[in-house]
């Protein structure tokens, strides 16, 4: 009886215990499984496209991708229905995508969403009213197996030693660390790599890490990409000992279709005669360029082609202006930011046959000397600063009048500076003030600097430590004078679009300028192409 009684208490506790808590997730797992996240078929009615191919006008888009790690967002709405969001990226290019789910769904389609490899999805897209992007408001979503990648090889025979190569420590240009850049070209065959980040060199210890008993093969080239500063440029050029007081001025400006003067053409020619002060006759006249002005050029200059297509050709009109100029052998021309204009004058005078041996003076320059408390120099805005009045802006005799004016407050300084010949005036345009701050008026450009041995290591760390000390200004800037003083042991090599070099050629400089730029450069750099489509 008392194991009777026993067994009958057994019998009611197990009668109490409870069925375990996870039998509907077990039958939960067990239903069929469909590919379908979220809609109700397979099928996409509309045909997929690539996400950078999706425009405000489409009405409904479909795209395949894979949903980025971390963009999952829900919001409870007053309706009680959940909005979801997430950025599908498909190879091409990321979008935002919403979908509006039932609360009882939300759980299950978040946790299939978050463990989907890819999905593909179709919907209402347009632009959103929050972000003002596009978008695509879901109302299909369907699991796939993502994107498929293939790994990246480098199957050439010889292989490349890249010499302009940016890691995270170059300042919103690179994303990708030293250890990495170095793994991957070691992965490709690659025998040697260059670290070029911009203004900086804090990548290199990391980079050295990376060498060693386990990588004998590869080579580190160090090295930074330097913000070059050319010294200042003179005031004056080709200048032939002329006295102040004997000088006849020239001052000139032109309109043009475009900046290069090997491509683009001369649209207006102003000239103003001055002695002592006085303005003695006047050169004006309209050029037909034998092509089309662009639309921002007319902009800014008023002038279209139907103002010039009357006007006679640069042929008939140079040999006018090189009259009225005259062979005077004091004359001297005057213009602000002289090397554009003069630029333009010497290649039409090589291509039509004509010497231009002028002396010539360049007002932009000299007002950086002159005011260096000014923190902009366009020709009008020296000019309201000075109280001089300007009637009509980027019209040649209407700019070439402004500019007589300024100069003529340059002069009287420069006289009382003591300035008696032509040559003197970069003497005595400088104040100390001046020379201090000249550094951060100086246009500078891209160019790489390579250490060849540990004597040009040394010299390149020394050249980095100044342009941060001695002479940043939005950015570490290496003079080419201080740069020549610690040449030895590195290589310069001219960079990219924003070199020097290139710089020159896209301005349409002379031959001779180009050429003599190239030659401070011990090697010249030619990039792809696709890197300069811009």
């Amino acid at each position: 009886e008392k194991i009777n009684s026993q067994e009958q208490e057994i019998k009611n506790n197990i009668e109490k215990i409870p069925l375990p808590q996870e039998e509907p997730k077990i039958i939960e797992e067990l239903e069929e499984y469909t590919p379908v996240i979220y809609g109700r078929n397979e099928n996409l009615k509309t045909n997929i496209i690539k996400v950078v191919d999706i425009s405000p006008e489409d009405d409904m888009a479909a795209i395949s991708g894979e949903i980025l790690s971390g963009t999952m967002e829900e919001r409870e709405l007053k309706s009680g229905k959940f909005l979801l969001s997430f950025n599908v990226y498909d190879g091409t290019s990321t979008i935002s995508c919403k979908v509006f789910v039932k609360p009882e769904e939300k759980k299950k389609i978040v946790k299939r969403l978050n463990s989907a490899k890819g999905v593909k999805l179709e919907g209402k897209s347009g632009i959103s009213n929050y972000t003002h992007e596009m978008e695509i408001l879901a109302n299909t979503i369907i699991e796939t197996e993502g994107i498929k990648r293939q790994v990246r090889q480098d199957l050439a025979d010889i292989k490349r030693v890249e010499l302009h190569m940016h890691t995270q420590m170059s300042q919103m240009d690179a994303m990708t660390s030293a250890k990495d850049l170095i793994k991957r070209a070691m992965s490709w065959g690659m025998k040697s790599i260059a670290i070029t980040d911009h203004g900086v060199v804090q990548a290199f210890p990391e980079a050295h890490k990376m060498l060693g008993y386990d990588n004998p093969d590869m080579k580190i080239l160090y090295g930074v990409e330097a913000y070059l500063a050319p010294d200042k440029n003179p005031v004056v050029e080709n200048g032939k000992g002329q006295y102040l007081e004997d000088v006849t001025y020239y001052v000139l400006d032109l309109e043009t279709t475009g900046f290069s003067a090997v491509t683009e053409k001369i649209t207006e020619i102003g000239i103003m005669k001055v002695k002592d002060g006085e303005v003695l006759d006047e050169f004006s006249c309209f050029v037909n360029p034998e092509k089309h002005i662009p639309q921002r050029v007319t902009e800014v200059t008023n002038i279209t082609d139907e103002m010039v297509a009357d006007a006679e050709t640069i042929e008939k009109v140079f040999p006018k202006m090189l009259e009225f100029i005259g062979n005077d052998k004091n004359a001297v021309l005057v213009a602000h930011n002289a090397g554009f204009d003069i630029g333009f004058l010497k290649q039409n005078a090589k291509v039509l046959g004509y010497d231009f041996d002028y002396t010539y003076l360049d007002t932009l320059s000299l007002a950086k000397d002159l005011f260096p408390e000014y923190k902009k120099y366009k020709l009008g805005k020296i000019a309201d600063n000075l109280g001089i009045k300007v009637e009509v802006a980027h019209r040649a005799l209407d700019d070439v009048d402004t500019t007589v004016k300024v100069f003529k407050v340059m002069l009287d300084m420069l006289d009382k500076r003591g300035a008696k010949k032509i040559e003197d005036i970069d003497q005595v345009s400088r104040t100390e003030e001046a020379k201090k701050e000249e550094y951060k008026k100086l246009k500078t450009y891209h160019a790489i600097i390579l250490a060849k041995n540990y004597v040009g290591l040394r010299n390149l760390y020394k050249l980095v430590s100044l342009s941060h000390l001695h002479y940043f200004y939005r950015k570490p800037r290496i003079l080419k004078s201080l740069f020549e003083k610690y040449r030895e042991g590195l290589i310069l090599g001219s960079a990219c679009e924003a070199g020097e070099l290139y710089q020159a050629i896209e301005l349409g400089k002379s031959d001779e300028e180009i050429e003599e730029i190239a030659e401070f450069y011990d090697y010249l750099e030619i990039q792809p192409i696709g890197n300069n489509n811009f």
